[in-house]
């Protein structure tokens, strides 16, 4: 044992007994010292502190720093504190802290000890440790089972032999209004209304001997109320004496609770038997123990004929119902709740089909002791849901497949083409000049030829093939099985032969042909939108080539289309960069060849390119509807050179533009005009505006009001390329015009050619007769001009009098003939 430095000899005489005291002590003793500089210093420690944290006696008296480095950190500031208080006030200090002990691991220590002044100015500690582990976690363990009892719902409490309540849970306190420690002050005697202190000793015995006991009683709350409770009364013993443990329920509330069961088993009974849905119950052999009422109407068996038999046995040799059957041993043997759709054939009502949910039903103990199933006639709704999907998949006036389930075909043989190698064909086909039908003889007439459409193309392929409605007029055709090209040429053939006989419609013969794009996928990958993109490039085709016709998709098409459309693209930039110009071709009077006007022609002045002339865009710009936009841009250049040329010269000078039908339709010509005339300070008589025969052919009441319109403005009308169209001469005079344009195709070798000669002679003469101005164009030679003066024309253009030239170099030629 380690000896007490400094103690002095007052100590020897007692040293032996404190010796025996201090090893036989349980724990651990120590004498702790402080001197003024801080330092801790153990002087003494008993053999029970080795023991207790695990260290050697001379090692502690050696250096406390390696008790301190078993203390828990956290704990360790705790300890200090502590100390510190205890040193300033000389006062008593007792605490709990945590150590990682080298062999036990963590354990929770106790310390005590009591302080003093030394000669010296230190502060001395005699002390006790104890090892507490063991009370901890009995401490823990309490609290544990009293949280976990007052979150318990059933009301817990415990009473000695003598009545005294010891324990009583949250539910226990709340249900009868105490605090913790109230209850606690109580006897079972205060509590329960109708036991008398003296009878107790009694009522514990009986309990006791029994083991057990259950009874109903009345308990009093603190506020007076009266609680019906059952007990459920436990004798135990603990550390040599006996306690009752109660259980209590509310039987006030259990009572209100078996009553709401009761009525809601009566509301769920009479929802059963008066629900429109079918609802059956089986056992765990399928056997029918229930139906209801509404299930029994319907059925041609009587509830009596049902019960204790099988789906399968009511229904033999069905396997609709074998199925059911099979589905209600799988719900049995699972648990787990399924669906199916069962088509009842013996009814009331003819057939009807019912969406049944199966679903287990379990005993207390969680095994499977049945099916409910509840089943709504969903005979309407299946009915609906068909024709919803008809709806979805078929066009509703020709009965077709619509774009929907071609393109789910679609995409089936573009698996199997690249999984097996096969190839097919897609055909999209558009009906010519449907619209005029549409228009002339009424949309009801257009639907009637639309399902005689779908008829004939039904008739023309195989019954394998797809073909559906599209949209409008847009049919297309699916072939799944081709060799190649020769059998979607005879097939191709069948359809245009079958479009060449007239339909009757509206008691009329009419005629519509068709223009068939065609695309043989054979290989490489390709998607639904790249194959109709083919087709319609391939069908594009068909009809420029004249409609009624058909064209395989080649991969030149797709070039051309590429190529137009970067040609739109550029030609739009064109118009914002200011890359568009305008050349202008001198108008002269005849004789004399005096500048009397000009004709407006555009041209593109390309970064790249250089000068690229109309031909090559203006097909593009028509077809795209972007040549509106160029027109707009061509009036008002051509308006705003009117208005500086006029103010240059003295006599009358009109400047020649030309209109694209394209510009008559859908658009407001004469408002355009108008608002560009206003905006540029140009009259319109300084303006004159070129159209070609085929305006006129289509004989269009919105173009003759356009027309009408701006001759009243003061526009002068010219027919261009006079003679060169399907001409109808009647439109000469109904029309309001101003100025025939002969075509040069007239002039080139005239008049050595009689022919042509005659023909200019003729044209000359039908334009005087009509009080119409001549021009003639493409004018070369002096001969030409002079032979066309003497039949009496006045005006004309070509290469003798200037070619077209830009704006600066065409002043030029105006002040040299001013």
């Amino acid at each position: 044992m380690a000896t007490i430095d400094g103690l002095g000899g007052d100590l020897d005489d007692q040293s032996s007994g404190l010796s025996r005291f201090a090893e036989s002590a349980p724990g651990g003793m120590y004498i702790l010292e402080q001197p003024p500089d801080g330092r801790l210093v153990i002087v003494y420690a008993s053999p029970g502190m080795a023991d207790i944290l695990g260290l050697e006696l001379a090692r502690m008296l050696d250096d406390i720093g390696c008790l301190q480095a078993l203390i828990r950190p956290e704990d360790l500031a705790l300890v200090i504190r502590q100390q510190a208080a205890s040193r300033r006030h000389l006062t008593p200090f007792r605490t709990e802290f945590r150590i990682v002990h080298p062999a036990k691991g963590l354990r929770w220590l106790e310390a005590c000890a009591t302080p003093e002044r030394v000669a010296g100015g230190a502060t001395r500690w005699h002390g006790f440790l104890m090892d507490v582990t063991e009370r901890k976690r009995a401490e823990t363990r309490a609290r544990l089972m009293d949280e976990a009892l007052d979150h318990a719902s059933e009301r817990v409490s415990i009473c000695d032999a003598e009545g005294r309540f010891v324990y009583a849970n949250k539910a226990c306190r709340k249900a009868l209004g105490y605090g913790r420690e109230e209850f606690l002050n109580l006897s079972v005697a205060d509590v329960v209304a109708d036991l008398a202190p003296q009878s107790w000793p009694g009522h514990f015995r009986e309990i006791r001997e029994k083991v057990s006991l259950q009874w109903e009683t009345v308990q009093r709350a603190k506020d007076g109320r009266r609680v019906p409770v059952a007990v459920d009364a436990h004798y135990l013993e603990h550390e040599g004496r006996g306690y009752m443990l109660a259980l209590v329920r509310d039987t006030g509330i259990l009572r209100r609770t078996e009553a709401a069961l009761l009525r809601r088993e009566r509301e769920f009974r009479s929802l059963a038997e008066n629900s429109p849905d079918s609802i059956m119950r089986y056992d765990r052999d399928c056997r029918v123990v229930y139906l209801n009422p509404s299930l029994e109407n319907t059925l041609l068996f009587s509830a009596g004929e049902m019960f204790g038999k099988t789906p399968t046995e009511l229904h033999p040799g069905d396997e609709r119902f074998a199925a059911y059957e099979g589905k209600l041993r799988a719900v049995m043997a699972t648990g787990k709740a399924d669906e199916i759709e069962l088509l009842l054939r013996g009814t009331h009502k003819g057939p009807r089909l019912l969406h049944i949910r199966l679903v287990a039903e379990h005993d207390p103990d969680g095994q499977c002791i049945g099916v409910l199933a509840v089943g709504r006639d969903i005979t309407e709704v299946d009915e609906y849901r068909r024709r919803i999907q008809r709806l979805a998949f078929f066009d509703p006036l020709t009965d077709l497949p619509n774009r929907a389930l071609l393109n789910d075909r679609l995409r089936q043989c573009l698996a199997d083409a690249a999984t097996r190698g096969s190839q097919f064909g897609l055909m999209l086909l558009d009906l010519d000049r449907f619209k005029e039908v549409n228009d002339t003889l009424g949309h009801g007439a257009g639907d009637r030829l639309l399902c005689e459409a779908a008829r004939r193309l039904n008739a023309c392929v195989r019954g394998y093939d797809t073909v559906a409605r599209l949209g409008g007029d847009e049919f297309s055709i699916l072939l799944p099985v081709v060799r190649d090209q020769g059998d979607l040429r005879a097939i191709a053939g069948r359809i245009l032969e079958a479009f060449g006989e007239a339909f009757a419609i509206e008691g009329k013969e009419t005629f519509v042909s068709v223009s068939i794009g065609i695309v043989l996928h054979a290989e490489g990958h390709c998607d639904v939108d790249e194959l109709f993109k083919q087709a319609d490039l391939a069908m594009y085709h068909a009809k420029k080539q004249g409609r009624n016709n058909f064209q395989f998709y080649a991969e030149e098409l797709a070039v051309r289309v590429s190529d137009r459309m970067a040609m739109e693209g550029a030609l739009r930039r064109a118009l914002g960069n200011g890359e568009l110009e305008l050349y202008y071709q001198p108008q002269v009077a005849l004789p004399a060849g005096r500048i009397v006007g000009a004709e407006a022609l555009l041209r593109w002045r390309h970064p790249q390119q250089g000068i690229v002339t109309p031909d090559r865009f203006i097909p593009v710009a028509e077809e795209t509807g972007f040549i509106r936009d160029l027109g707009h841009w061509v009036l008002a250049t051509a308006c705003r050179r009117a208005v500086h040329w006029h103010r240059t010269i003295d006599s009358p000078f009109k400047v020649a533009v030309n209109l694209s039908t394209r510009q008559f339709t859908r658009n407001d010509l004469p408002g355009e005009l108008h608002r560009i005339v206003q905006d540029t300070g140009c009259r319109p008589e300084w303006l004159e505006l070129e159209i070609t025969e085929s305006l006129l052919l289509g004989n269009d009441t919105d173009v003759g009001a356009a027309l009408e319109e701006l001759h009243e403005m003061g526009f002068a009308i010219s027919i261009d390329d006079f003679g060169t169209g399907y001409s109808a001469l009647s439109y000469l005079n109904r029309f309001p015009l101003d100025q025939i344009k002969i075509d040069r195709s007239f002039i080139h070798g005239f008049p050595a050619d009689k022919e042509k000669a005659e023909l200019v002679k003729a044209i000359i003469s039908i334009a005087g007769a009509l009080q119409l101005e001549v021009i003639a164009e493409g004018v070369e030679t002096p001969r030409q001009a002079e032979y066309l003066h003497a039949q009496g024309c006045r005006l004309a253009q070509g290469h003798l009098f200037g070619k077209p030239v830009p704006q600066d170099r065409f002043e030029v030629l105006l002040a040299g003939s001013a």
